[in-house]
């Protein structure tokens, strides 16, 4: 009644007439009168007349309550309602609606009027449940009972004279005393949260009973929604409110909702729906992202209070959910202020539970536990359950299955008795992964359900629909032990149909081998123990005797049963880094797919792929892998095949995962994190390296597969290419311009160009001059390489021997002799004879009118590789020499699909099998631009194959026969460029990363490639710069010379059709810019050869991501816009057009501006570098010493030079460093130890040398030359000593004390660096 209520109108006397109680203006108010039912306006009140302060009686009274109530309860809160509220009362008391009836209205009316209380900032509010005037009807109260339980504020409340409304008066067995009891005990079950949205609302501000729009504000139909509210963001309550309906109409907002009773998703979003609520139901729904706190429910809270907590989480469509709670002792005032409370950040991500407290300033007496938790959405049990319970000393448990439940029909997860205690930080883990069971297109219901997998829609983010239930896979029925490893047999679930796919045969017993090789490496292969499959005849280096001494093995296995799976711990983390006991591991006739979850989220590897970034992106992304001629383009499966990865653990321990198949294959990244193989026929054949760095990775992964090939020296230098020569002419001007402008160039190429037609080992007419020409080069310290593709026409009219040969000598891959002895034609390039050639055609219409008939080599085959010998020694010795052979198409490329009439003989299955990977053009089936999947080859041992499992190795098989061609003709090493790869091809060859575009992407991506290809063990790797298809613009041109200035394979190249785009083909400054950064690079190049010496015999990287030498630093495991030369050379170029600075990364490490030579001061944090157009930013790091070498226009004339040395010191003024050195050119200089090595070492203000090996010829010696230490300190270097065989040279120092560069020339002591030698330097006072 503090209104003021009156029940006089102003007083037992009447109100006197003045302007207070008759004001020229009344607004519309009751009776028109402003002291209706309260006191005269003119009425005196310590604030002022009643007149300025009747709406302030009820906020005045509140204040006088408060302090009187806080004096009464002390230090305890009590509760205080108050009927007149003003701006402020809710600071203080609650509110309920009035003096209402029970009517349909009135009920319908509430909604809308706690919405407002809750823009009024009195959150505690509600109406009298059931009316308070007139009897309330059993349908209307029962309805009211029901919303009811969800106001704030809920008290059922009536007025004397009328009949009884609270539950028990209606009857014990009536349907709204169920009802009744059954709503009020969701909400103390939901105490927990609305106790902790009133924190929220004492301390943010938020809403507790909140409008649908507040939280929706985009969608203009929540605006209207006034008879639904939700309970913070997170519960939407929809009540039935009128009288005869079981049928409501409500609005369901852009989320994901769950059912509360049901606990089901519901199946729409963004859209109104009839929602059926029986007499007992109301709607109540919970948002996806929802991690809401709850407590058994009891008949009081003071009861409830003292019972179990839990948690009842619902995941989004990510799989991801947060909450809080807030928890004290329910009683005392100031609990906040005072931080005698708990305070919890509950979080779900992608299968991890984290309950952290926030705030731990309460103890609760009753000991209170979490014990159970409720995870919705759930379609398959997880694996397994772990739960941390974090603090001083961290300690995880496995939750035994007896605390786990899960209910398959309603995709519900309980987790029971887990006595985790209030107040304290616990982490839980399950794994829960989404393996797609129908990864074909057109899944839907019927087929997933066919295939006996769960048909689970997401309706917002990715993921598959279709996934594996729990068991399906295999079952281990025999293990048998041994010392090096173990054998198992398992068994297909049959429970289960076939893998969907009649066509591809499932086999239901398999065997698995595990081998432990090495401590660092072991071996998992599983495959069919009675009919022999394919396997890959690719050989690798494994150790003659296992490592049968646990010890000694950094890693342990542990096999799980069923669904069966192999587990892989490192010992010294416990970190599982390959676990595949999860569902859907498949082995049929053509389809093997297996799936194992990873350590981390960074993977880096799989190819040959253009990726964006250098570690994978794991949301869901397939991976088609098998050999094509395909450009480089976003997931287009290119020319070779490496499925090998690099694995990053959260320790910063890398691991490193070889699938040996060579069968069509996908791989799929998940986000929880997982992958999924799936390759078409063959074995599984696993090899694991365990690191535990990532360059310990890549040495021994390169020592599995085989160590890199030793390039020539000369192959280091900068090389020129074009396809579209019009005769050898523009090489030899070519060659005259580049002299000119004195840039260094070192190998010249030609393209199919020189070739009459396109045929193989036959020169063209218009570069008749070309042998001569070739020669002259030489003669000047030039070297010549030129192309080969592997198709050779079968149509010529004149004697083409390289063919004719081939015939007789039965090298061309045919048919299976049960299909047809022929040949299985192709057409590439060489055109039929005696036809002029219109290119104005469309490409399939040159291609049916001009190309020949050509036959493809079968390299695996011993005859093979002596004809190719043959071909490729006749063309040295008759018609042109040679230094290099690139070798192209081979993956293999064919210009039309299968054969020349499109027809392949044959089973159907091999072209179109019953399942495609995601590859460029499926849809036109594997033999599309190559040979018939049905074609046959023939091992070296005899053994007949379909081309169908060996086609990613044809590239292989073409590349070692070039190779040993190479050497046996030149007698020298010279070097074999190879377009198509598999693991190992690095040991005869290195890599171009294919027909790239001149565009501006491809620059970084050139550097995501070669990375990659470093972890596949070809170091000798770059991309075509300026682009090879369509036309450079200048900027991007220069900026790409400067970036391919550090490819180890560096190479201007481009297609037919396009513009010039060599260093002269521009202006002069584009010439000088060229010229002073591939100075830069032959300055460096004994540093480049001594890092290619250290993959040939050790196997470590050239191109070097940062992470592989700063892997404790987490910055650098996403850097792919630079890199590293080996451990020392940082390379930070622009990739972005019109950029003058570049935002780079410099790790935690002492760096050197390569052009000052001083010390950047900056580490371990990004730097903005300057960078203008003639400018690459390159920095060295301390602590590495870097041979060096004056430049000239080929390494003939530069390896000439003196030695000189870059000794940048380290924060403790040491360095070191090393040099391989031989001819440049023999074979197996290093194996036959024809090479020098020396290692340099500098500290205490010296550096000497020491002489690992010499076994140089005396021609090849070098001379010390002029030694640049950087950080030589500010204080004058006024002494230098150069003591060589005991004999010591004074030498005089240039010393630059602001950059700190000391500068020592030995050159005029024609000191040997093959002798040891010491220099020191000192300042004399």
């Amino acid at each position: 009644m503090n209104e003021i209520a009156n029940f006089k109108q102003g007083s037992s006397k009447g109100c006197a007439v003045n302007k207070l109680n008759y004001p020229p203006y009344i607004p519309k108010i009751l009776d028109d009168l402003m002291y209706s039912k309260t006191l005269c306006m003119d009425a005196k009140q310590t604030w002022g007349n009643h007149y300025d302060v009747h709406s302030l009686y009820g906020y005045s009274m509140v204040l006088a309550t408060k302090k009187a109530m806080d004096r009464v309860f002390g230090e305890n809160r009590s509760m205080m309602l108050t009927r007149s509220s003003f701006p402020g009362v809710g600071k203080y008391s609650g509110h309920w609606l009035g003096d209402n009836a029970a009517t349909w209205n009135d009920m319908k009316w509430a909604i809308p009027g706690m919405l407002e209380f809750g823009l009024f900032g009195i959150p505690y509010i509600g109406a009298d449940i059931c009316g308070f005037f007139d009897d309330s009807p059993e349908e209307l109260c029962r309805r009211w009972m029901q919303v009811g339980a969800f106001y704030p504020f809920s008290r059922n409340h009536n007025a004397e004279g009328y009949k009884p409304q609270d539950p028990a008066s209606y009857g014990a067995d009536s349907v709204l005393v169920a009802s009744s009891k059954h709503y009020l005990t969701i909400r103390y079950t939901l105490l927990p949260y609305l106790y902790t949205m009133f924190y929220k609302a004492h301390t943010t501000g938020e809403t507790v009973v909140r409008p649908v729009m507040h939280e929706f504000y985009s969608d203009s139909e929540t605006w209207t929604v006034d008879r639904q509210f939700l309970w913070g963001k997170h519960l939407l309550i929809t009540p039935v409110l009128d009288p005869g309906v079981d049928m409501v109409w409500g609005y369901v907002p852009d989320a994901l909702w769950y059912d509360y009773e049901s606990m089901q998703k519901l199946t729409v979003r963004k859209t109104h729906m009839e929602m059926y609520l029986p007499a007992d139901k109301l709607g109540l729904h919970i948002r996806g992202g929802a991690i809401l706190p709850t407590q058994e429910p009891d008949v009081t809270t003071t009861y409830s209070r003292g019972n179990p907590m839990g948690l009842l989480i619902a995941p989004d469509d990510n799989g991801n959910a947060d909450g809080e709670l807030f928890w004290d002792d329910g009683d005392s005032r100031d609990t906040i202020e005072n931080g005698n409370y708990i305070h919890y950040k509950f979080s779900l991500k992608q299968g991890v539970l984290t309950m952290q407290v926030t705030h731990a300033g309460y103890n609760d007496p009753n000991n209170l536990k979490f014990d159970n938790i409720t995870i919705l959405g759930i379609p398959v049990p997880p694996v397994s359950i772990s739960v941390t319970h974090v603090g001083t000393t961290n300690s995880t448990t496995t939750l035994e299955p007896s605390n786990i439940h899960h209910d398959g029909d309603k995709k519900v997860l309980f987790l029971r008795d887990l006595r985790l205690t209030l107040g304290e930080t616990y982490v839980l883990e399950w794994e829960v992964i989404r393996i797609d069971c129908h990864p074909e297109e057109r899944a839907d219901q019927a087929n997933c359900e066919a295939r006996g997998c769960i048909w689970d829609p997401i309706t917002s983010g990715q993921g598959p629909w279709c996934i594996y239930p729990q068991d399906y896979g295999y079952t281990v029925t025999s293990v048998r032990e041994r010392s090096s490893g173990m054998t198992l047999d398992i068994t297909r679930n049959r429970k289960y149909r076939s893998s969907g796919r009649p066509q591809s045969r499932d086999i239901d017993t398999l065997r698995v081998e595990i081998n432990y090789h090495t401590g660092e490496m072991l071996q998992f292969k599983i495959f069919d123990p009675n009919t022999k499959r394919y396997e890959v005849p690719v050989g690798l280096s494994l150790p003659a005797t296992p490592e049968t001494d646990e010890n000694k093995r950094l890693y342990k296995v542990v096999i799980v049963n069923e669904p069966f799976g192999i587990q892989v711990i490192r010992k010294s983390t416990g970190t599982v880094i390959w676990d595949s006991s999860v569902p859907g591991f498949t082995f049929s006739d053509m389809f093997i797919q297996v799936s194992t979850k990873l350590p981390s989220q960074y993977v880096y590897g799989f190819g040959e792929t253009e990726h964006l970034t250098y570690k994978h992106d794991l949301n869901y992304h397939t991976w088609g892998m098998f050999a094509k001629d395909q450009p480089p383009g976003y997931k287009m499966n290119c020319y070779g095949v490496h499925p090998f990865y690099m694995g990053l653990e959260n320790t910063a321990d890398a691991h490193g995962v070889l699938l040996l198949n060579s069968n069509a294959m996908d791989v799929t990244f998940l986000p929880d994190p997982a992958l999924t193989y799936r390759t078409l026929g063959g074995i599984l054949d696993f090899y694991m390296v365990l690191g535990p760095t990532p360059e310990m990775v890549v040495q021994e992964y390169t020592e599995l597969i085989g160590r890199p090939v030793l390039p020539a020296y000369w192959s280091l230098g900068f090389q020129l290419c074009r396809y579209g020569y019009a005769n050898d002419k523009e090489i030899a001007d070519l060659y005259k311009d580049m002299r000119a402008a004195a840039i260094p160039y070192d190998v010249q190429y030609a393209d199919i160009d020189y070739m009459e037609r396109q045929l193989d080992f036959v020169l063209d007419s218009e570069f008749k001059g070309l042998p001569a020409l070739v020669d002259s080069m030489r003669k000047e310290g030039m070297r010549f390489i030129f192309i080969l593709d592997p198709a050779i026409s079968g149509n010529e009219t004149q004697p083409y021997p390289a063919f004719a040969r081939g015939k007789a000598a039965d090298v061309f891959i045919k048919w299976p002799k049960h299909i047809s002895d022929g040949i299985v034609w192709g057409k590439v390039w060489p055109d039929y004879p005696n036809v002029t050639v219109d290119e104005n055609l469309d490409w399939d219409t040159q291609v049916q009118l001009y190309r020949s008939y050509t036959a493809f080599p079968d390299f695996f085959r011993p005859e093979t590789a002596q004809w190719w010998h043959q071909e490729i020694k006749e063309f040295y010795e008759k018609t042109m020499k040679f230094d290099g052979l690139w070798i192209d198409m081979n993956e293999p490329a064919s210009f039309v699909h299968g054969t020349v009439d499109g027809k392949c003989l044959g089973d159907p299955k091999l072209e179109n099998p019953p399942y495609m990977p995601p590859l460029e053009s499926k849809h036109l089936g594997l033999n599309h631009k190559t040979l018939c999947m049905n074609s046959e080859q023939i091992l070296s041992d005899g053994t007949r194959v379909r081309h169908y499992d060996v086609h990613n190795l044809y590239g292989w098989s073409h590349t070692k026969p070039t190779y040993d061609a190479l050497l046996d003709v030149t007698g020298k090493r010279g070097i074999v460029v190879t377009r198509s790869t598999y693991p190992s091809s690095g040991k005869w060859a290195g890599h171009w990363l294919g027909d790239n575009n001149a565009s501006w992407d491809q620059l970084y991506k050139s550097i995501i490639g070669m990375m990659e290809f470093s972890l596949f063990g070809i170091p000798y790797t770059g991309a075509d710069i300026c682009g090879f298809f369509n036309k450079p613009d200048y900027e991007m041109c220069l900026r790409w010379m400067q970036l391919g200035a550090f490819y180890p394979y560096s190479r201007n190249h481009n297609g037919k059709g396009n513009p010039r785009q060599d260093p002269v083909a521009w202006d002069k400054p584009f010439a000088e810019a060229s010229r002073d950064v591939l100075n830069i690079r032959y300055t460096l190049l004994p540093y480049l050869y001594t890092l290619m010496y250290e993959a040939h015999t050790k196997g470590n990287t050239v191109i070097r991501p940062l992470l592989h030498e700063f892997v404790d630093d987490k910055s650098t495991w996403e850097i792919y816009k630079q890199f590293l030369w080996g451990p020392a050379l940082l390379i930070s170029p622009a990739l972005d057009p019109g950029v003058t600075n570049v935002n780079g990364y410099l790790p935690n490490a002492r760096w050197y501006d390569y052009h000052t030579a001083g010390d950047v001061g900056v580490r371990g944090q990004m730097i903005n570098m300057p960078t203008p157009l003639d400018h690459i930013n390159l920095h060295i790091r301390g602590g590495y010493i870097l041979p060096w070498q004056k430049p000239e226009n080929t390494t003939y004339y530069s390896r000439k030079n003196p030695l000189g040395l870059i000794v940048p010191l380290s924060d403790s003024g040491t360095a070191e460093g090393s040099l391989f050195w031989d001819d440049g050119e023999g074979i197996d200089t290093v194996e036959t130890n024809k090479y020098l090595l020396i290692s340099f070492s500098a500290q205490s203000n010296t550096l000497s040398s020491q002489v690992t090996h010499n076994g140089l010829t005396a021609g090849d010696r070098l001379k010390l030359g002029v030694v640049k230490v950087w950080g030589a300190g500010s204080t004058k270097i006024t002494k230098v000593t150069l003591t060589v065989a005991g004999v010591a040279h004074n030498l005089t120092p240039e010393h630059n004390v602001d950059s700190q560069e000391l500068i020592i020339d030995a050159t005029s002591k024609d000191v040997y660096v093959d002798q040891p030698f010491i220099i020191t330097w000192q300042t004399i006072v």
